[in-house]
């Protein structure tokens, strides 16, 4: 079931790894730890349901993501 994304709602998402490995079983590099960035939906965009502006806990600025393009995970419903 996919979540509704609202305003209010609690998001994070991906900006960066800890660091990488290179497991003997595997063909290549794998990410793991990854570090979050978290932030509050102020607006969801009318047009593109899937798009919000969201303010950012780390920087206290304000970015706008998309869940499809930028892959952020709802924690919380909102409103």
């Amino acid at each position: 079931m996919e979540q509704r994304l609202n305003k209010g709602s609690l998001v994070r998402w991906v900006i960066d790894y800890k660091y990488y490995t290179a497991p003997p079983n595997s063909t290549g590099v794998v990410l793991e730890g990854p570090i979050y960035n978290y932030g509050i939906v102020m607006e969801v965009s009318a047009a593109e349901p899937h798009s919000a502006v969201i303010f950012c806990f780390d920087n206290e600025g304000w970015t706008i993501l998309n869940m499809i393009h930028d892959e952020f995970e709802i924690l919380n419903g909102g409103e």
